[in-house]
């Protein structure tokens, strides 16, 4: 049992330009977490994206299967609950904009919760473009009616102080201050590196030298049909890099008070993300496709590797650190956790414990993982991407990822893309055509994986047809 846990999330966190993954941004402090922590090298997401992640996260339950994007049930309890329950201190600090929102109740549980409300969501600031000379709005696309911080004018921006990856380390530093000497569950979420990209200059020229103040904000599309010019994906690549080098670095001021604190042999910690994003790969830019900038639709967005894989480090106290391939996904977080502080699993979680990995036990992982958006068919609406209402127009695919493949499949009519990662990691050659095979095993997989989650039949049917027709009954009750 270890008394102290620390657990850091950032969104949108490409995990292939992390510094300790051999990526091009200056990350010197995660890469230092990961010296000393396991890192795992196939972790996935599971329900996608932000809202449902925590979901995940939380309960060890997919909320792909029905809760979607939206509040946390009154019937489910969170790990923060049964933290609380067993005498931990447990602390929330987050500037994610989602978790009280609109009744969301994602603090509940919590023994004290700051959300900081720094994010700019809401405001004209969030979508907006500029180059040298000009400044327009990237896409039209109704904004939210109130802003996420609750405030008719977002606090000024003198600095980056006043960036929030670095407000919300800073609180949670402070936080730590009055619980070190307790057993505590701390949860420190930033919803930085995600867009808008607006880290101070000096950061963004570290990847593009003759940066001259542009801003381009992602058009969630295809990047030729959007108008994007290769200075606008130079650009927004910089952008984002240099966020992330703004994260790292005030990551490490919070772990850095773990050791003034006196805690830092005694506290273990988890670093995650909920998913990558596109920046100019398979032609797009985003995390998903709009038929148009600013319409609220969702087209066809395939969860390729760099939305669907994301890092994970965990350390703990007197663990030898390394690296493992076997494949884990965010439902493991919460079984993870209960392991580490001592707790039983609660039974309706789906999710396994990653301790034996991080501990040099024996440790299979999973033989499969499922990345999904929440399930909606075409003509339903969702609120999936900053809890805005868009229509789905296209069927939209899930990833089902082992060891050596991948597979991007929403209805037997619809496209099928299939990749052996093997030989084709930046998933460049679909060969569904040629390995039928491996098509119906991973079918069977997803279908088992929607059956135990008890997803509705008007979503799991359309979607196994082709299975269905040769495994009648395969949703009936034993």
């Amino acid at each position: 049992m270890v008394d102290r846990i620390l657990m850091i999330v950032s969104d949108t966190v490409r995990w292939d330009m992390l510094g300790y993954n051999g990526g091009e941004v200056r990350t010197p402090n995660l890469d230092r977490l990961a010296d000393r922590s396991m890192v795992f090298d196939r972790y996935y997401a599971s329900s996608f994206p932000t809202v449902p992640a925590r979901y995940d996260y939380l309960t060890g339950k997919p909320a792909f299967a029905g809760v979607g994007w939206g509040a946390l049930p009154r019937a489910d309890r969170s790990i923060a609950s049964a933290l609380t329950d067993a005498g931990y201190t447990t602390l929330g600090v987050v500037d994610t904009p989602f978790y009280q929102v609109n009744g969301y109740s994602y603090d509940r549980g919590f023994n004290y919760f700051y959300d900081m409300k720094s994010q700019l969501l809401g405001t004209p600031h969030y979508s907006s473009y500029s180059a040298p000379g000009k400044t327009k709005r990237q896409g039209g696309g109704k904004l939210p009616q109130w802003p996420i911080t609750g405030k008719v004018q977002p606090d000024p921006r003198t600095g980056e102080m006043d960036c929030p990856a670095p407000l919300t380390m800073v609180q949670a530093a402070k936080c730590l201050e009055e619980i070190y000497e307790d057993k505590f569950f701390a949860l420190v979420d930033t919803w930085d590196p995600h867009e808008p990209w607006d880290p101070p200059a000096y950061y963004v020229r570290h990847y593009l030298p003759d940066y001259a103040g542009e801003r381009v904000h992602p058009p969630y599309g295809e990047c030729k049909k959007h108008g994007m010019t290769e200075r606008d994906i130079a650009v927004a690549r910089a952008l984002y890099s240099g966020e992330l080098e703004l994260v790292d670095r005030w990551i490490g001021h919070l772990l850095g008070q773990l050791a003034y604190l006196g805690i830092e042999e005694t506290t273990a910690i988890i670093f995650v993300s909920d998913h990558g994003f596109l920046l100019g790969e398979h032609g797009l830019m985003g995390k998903m496709v709009r038929r148009a900038p600013g319409e609220a639709t969702w087209m066809r967005s395939p969860l390729y590797e760099e939305i669907a894989r994301v890092p994970l480090l965990i350390h703990v106290p007197g663990a030898k650190p390394g690296r493992t391939s076997k494949l884990a996904c965010a439902l493991d977080i919460a079984p993870t956790i209960c392991d580490l502080a001592g707790l039983p699993r609660q039974a309706e979680m789906q999710g396994l414990s990653l301790l034996p990995a991080v501990t040099g036990q024996a440790f299979e992982g999973r033989d499969h993982v499922l990345t999904a958006l929440p399930l909606a068919n075409p003509g339903e609406t969702v609120e999936v991407v900053d809890d805005l209402m868009r229509t789905v127009v296209e069927w939209q695919p899930v990833t089902i990822t082992t060891q050596d493949w991948s597979l991007l499949y929403a209805t037997p009519s619809e496209p099928i893309e299939l990749y052996d990662l093997r030989v084709d990691p930046r998933q460049t050659a679909n060969v569904a055509a040629k390995h039928p095979e491996i098509v119906a095993m991973l079918l069977a997989f997803y279908a088992e994986d929607l059956r135990r989650a008890g997803v509705a039949r008007k979503y799991s049917d359309p979607r196994l047809a082709s299975y269905l027709a040769t495994n009648p009954g395969f949703f009936e009750p034993a």
